[in-house]
Order: structure tokens, then C-alpha cells, then sequence
């Protein structure tokens, strides 16, 4: 059922399924989302091009980084707002094909995982999930690293074909040690993860974090970072959860924990009052 939708969907989007077959890497100035996962017991991974489906409602089809967060640097809050777009909400959402498979006869605690997408054209860009909050910014030569590892990465597993087993509309790619840079168990040291997690488990909301160069030269000057908000504040966070058809990527704009604290000191105070009217 499930890929009988992916099916349609590609149909009324007018592209075939080979639309995902390669990741739209980090030499284009404006590049696509990329979901990535491993399996540490198992030694295998998983990577999925998100360009495509499941940003419809919000975004529209062809999702890539300048939609999130436009053509523009990190700034010097710490903060960097979404663009053109609902303050809060869910923004992506779209069962992982093929995921539960991945999973099978494995222990889901042993999975790690993230979201990226990065640019390589002038200054660079990574706009990535993050389990710790980064300490510091990266400096230009950190940054750089990580945009050129993750356009290598992107490279090795279009060049391996991102349709295992003849299934041409899943677009995903499994890979294994022996694929080298293909292989998402290096997901970490390839999108840069110096003084911060940028991986979470199978339970994890990750949040969404920009890093940007300040220079287009590889140096120890700091770059710049700001957590990803909505512009009203929410923060833009990242999870898997089980669903009916299957594992689900869900990112969305989320209010803070005090944002929670204070709505449910709200309902409280109502509950209250409601009592009290009818005593």
C-alpha cells in the first residue's frame, strides 16, 4: 500500500523513480536533505534522499536546504529562524522505506542516526541534527572537512545506486563497511561532530542546528552556529517514531520545554478556575 502511494506520488510530481536515484551533493550551492542511520552491532547502514516526498504539505516537492533557511550565513545570535513558512508544526513526515526490514533481526538500540544536508559553493554550510548542544562554534577548517566528507559520502552511495534489490521507487541505499565512505557507520567523523553529537538513538528528538564558515579558506578562525527555530521560537527538532506502515522521520517546529511548562500551568489555572465556578 505504502509504495503504491510513493508510486502516485511520483507519478503527479511528473518524475520517475529514478528521481531519487542520485543525492543532489554539496557542489550545487543548494542541496538536498539526506537521512542517514547505522546499525553498529549489525555493521550496516542505511541512507535515504528526502528531497522529494514528504515535505509537500509545508514545503512543497524538490526540498532543499535554501528552503529551510534561505541563502544566508548563520548570524551572531545563535538563533536562525525558517523561512517563508508556518511558525510551528510538523514540516516532514513520511515513513522510511523499507526501515523496519533494515532493522529486522537487529536490536533498535543499537542504531544511531541524523539529518544533513550540506554545501560546498563559497562560504560552506551544514545544516544537521545534533544530540548535545555544540559547545563552540567549528572553526572554517572543521567546517569545510565536513562539507567536503559529506559530498564524498553523498557521491560513494549514488555511485553505488540508491535502489537495492531492483525496487526502483524506494530510493533508498543500504551500505556496508566494504563501501567504504558509503558506509553510514562513519556518519559521525564524516558531517564534523567536534564538540557535539550530531548522531541520536531510535527514542531521540534531535534538534537542528546551521553551521557556517566564515571564510572560504580552510583555517582555525571560528565559524558560526545557531540552533534552527521557528519565528515564533519553536525549535525545529527531528525523531523516528513506529507508525501503522512502519518506522517514520518526523520533523517538525516544536515549543520549548518552558513553552510546555507554562501551557500546562495555563490548563491548570483553567481546570482551577473551572472548579471553583462550579463549587
Amino acid at each position: 500500500m505504502f509504495k503504491t502511494k510513493l508510486i502516485a506520488a511520483a507519478i503527479a510530481l511528473g518524475v520517475s523513480g529514478f528521481a531519487n536515484a542520485t543525492i543532489t551533493g554539496a557542489g550545487t550551492g543548494n542541496t538536498e536533505f539526506v537521512f542517514s542511520a547505522f546499525n553498529t552491532l549489525a555493521g550496516k547502514g542505511y541512507t535515504y534522499d528526502l528531497s522529494d516526498l514528504g515535505w509537500d504539505d509545508v514545503y512543497g516537492s524538490d526540498v532543499r536546504m535554501n528552503s529551510l533557511i534561505g541563502n544566508v550565513n548563520p548570524g551572531t545570535s545563535g538563533v536562525m529562524n525558517l523561512v517563508n513558512k508556518p511558525a510551528t508544526g510538523v514540516l516532514f513526515d513520511i515513513a522510511l522505506p523499507s526501515f523496519s526490514s533494515f532493522l529486522a533481526g537487529t536490536n533498535a538500540a543499537n542504531l544511531q542516526w541524523n539529518v544533513v544536508s550540506a554545501e560546498s559553493e563559497g562560504l560552506r554550510r551544514i545544516v544537521q541534527t545534533v544530540s548535545t548542544a555544540p559547545t563552540a562554534a567549528l572553526t572554517n577548517a572543521k567546517i569545510i572537512t565536513a562539507v567536503n566528507n559529506f559530498d564524498n559520502y553523498t557521491s560513494a552511495v549514488g555511485s553505488k545506486g540508491t535502489h537495492p534489490g531492483g525496487v526502483l521507487i524506494d530510493g533508498f541505499a543500504e551500505t556496508v563497511a566494504a563501501d567504504g565512505t558509503a558506509y553510514a557507520g562513519t556518519l559521525g567523523a564524516n558531517f564534523g561532530n567536534a564538540g557535539y553529537a550530531s548522531t541520536g538513538g531510535i527514542n531521540d528528538a534531535l534538534s537542528l542546528y546551521v553551521f557556517g564558515s566564515t571564510s572560504t579558506t580552510s583555517n582555525q578562525n571560528a565559524g558560526r552556529v545557531a540552533q534552527l527555530k521557528s519565528a515564533d521560537g519553536q525549535a525545529v527538532v527531528a525523531r523516528i517514531y513506529q507508525g501503522a506502515d512502519g518506522y517514520h522521520l518526523q520533523i517538525s517546529a516544536v515549543p520549548e520545554p518552558e513553552t510546555y511548562a507554562m501551557l500546562l500551568a495555563g490548563l491548570g489555572l483553567l481546570g482551577f478556575a473551572a472548579r471553583r465556578k462550579n463549587a
